[in-house]
């Protein structure tokens, strides 16, 4: 499944996922036999079995947090995603983002839910939804003088690779990482933990406008790789300059609900706002609820007027069927209603969609 975002002057790109038939086993389980137990280890056995199964509920809060914390209560929560990253979860736990905190990382699960108890993360608070981002804008003070009209300015320790920088509204032009390749305005390079720029006099009076190096390149900002059972909801992931959301390996049933993945850097036919790099036999559960990456840099009306035309044209397809212009008819319009039904939930998207009610069996739109 590929949903590309319109990025720059790029062209739309939008592949819709078939979910495979249920697998059904051949041989039914074998009863459960126990012998010589008597009640009190039963008893014991249940409650071991209790105590695995109870969930828990972990916080985080990049302005609040701290990594040395429990992170199981809002007064202990932890901070970064690198340390949410590294823990194994359980299945039924809950990992629960600040409303109004900004990471600069990707988020990549290292454990997987289970049937009936998918690992959740969502957020918690009040205020914008959690905000998963490459924009970083470097502050006015960080600028130090190199040498000549080459100045740098510290950047987060997570930052391994910048392609991208932004000058108020001018992309700039990335060279090799010497300070005498800065030769002119908007040059920039990554090194050694700084950003160096071009800049005569100090940057923030020459550009008079905000410096934002592109923290997440060449890496998605969700990742899931062979995991399964999971579930995502209520995050805001932007300015990345390849994948949104990326799923790979054997991973399967995961739910993507009320989100929005939108690139905002031109970058050829990528970014991607959800992409999905199949494994034989590919997911057959993978649901996405209220959730945009359609046309993601365009206003409501816009996104409503290109979904609208890709509606009819898919339509029209569908009439040269009925003409018996297309061989296999019966495929095609399976094909065209999972189209139809991607370009319907385009329409029902959480940022200009907001009020409408969830359809039954889906999350509701906060």
């Amino acid at each position: 499944m590929e949903i590309a975002n319109k990025a720059g002057s790029s062209a739309e790109r939008k592949r819709i996922l078939r979910p495979r038939k249920t697998i059904r086993f051949a041989n039914g389980l074998s009863p459960l036999r126990m012998t010589g137990l008597g009640v009190g280890a039963l008893v014991l056995m249940l409650l071991a079995f209790t105590a695995e199964a109870a969930a828990t509920t972990y916080f985080v809060s990049s302005s609040t947090g701290s990594d040395a914390n429990s992170g199981t209560s809002l007064g202990a929560a932890w901070q970064t995603i690198s340390h949410v990253n590294g823990q194994t979860l359980q299945p039924g736990d809950s990992v629960l983002f600040k409303r109004g905190d900004v990471w600069n990382e990707s988020l990549v699960p290292g454990s997987s839910g289970s049937a009936g108890n998918p690992i959740v993360f969502d957020a918690y608070g009040t205020g914008a939804a959690p905000n998963l981002t490459g924009y970083y804008a470097v502050p006015s003070t960080a600028w130090v003088l190199v040498t000549g009209n080459a100045w740098k300015a510290a950047v987060p320790a997570t930052y391994t690779t910048i392609n991208f920088c932004l000058f108020g509204s001018v992309w700039g032009q990335k060279v090799a990482a010497v300070s005498s390749n800065l030769t002119a305005q908007w040059d920039f390079y990554l090194a050694n933990g700084f950003l160096y720029v071009f800049s005569v006099g100090n940057p923030q009076t020459f550009y008079n406008e905000t410096i934002v190096p592109m923290a997440l390149s060449n890496v998605p900002v969700m990742n899931i790789n062979g995991r399964s059972w999971l579930t995502f909801q209520h995050f805001l992931v932007n300015w990345f300059d390849q994948y949104g959301v990326y799923v790979q390996g054997a991973s399967d049933h995961l739910v993507f609900a009320n989100m929005e993945s939108d690139s905002m850097i031109p970058q050829g036919t990528q970014p991607l706002g959800f992409y999905v790099h199949e494994s034989a036999p590919g997911p057959g559960d993978l649901k996405i609820y209220n959730s945009e990456s359609f046309f993601g840099n365009k206003s409501g009306a816009e996104k409503k007027d290109a979904a609208m035309s890709f509606l009819q044209n898919a339509l029209a397809t569908v009439d040269a069927v009925s003409a018996r212009e297309i061989i296999d008819p019966d495929k095609f319009r399976d094909g065209i209603s999972k189209i139809i039904d991607g370009t319907v939930q385009c329409l029902n998207a959480s940022t200009w969609c907001k009020q409408l009610p969830a359809k039954p069996n889906q999350p509701s739109i906060q």
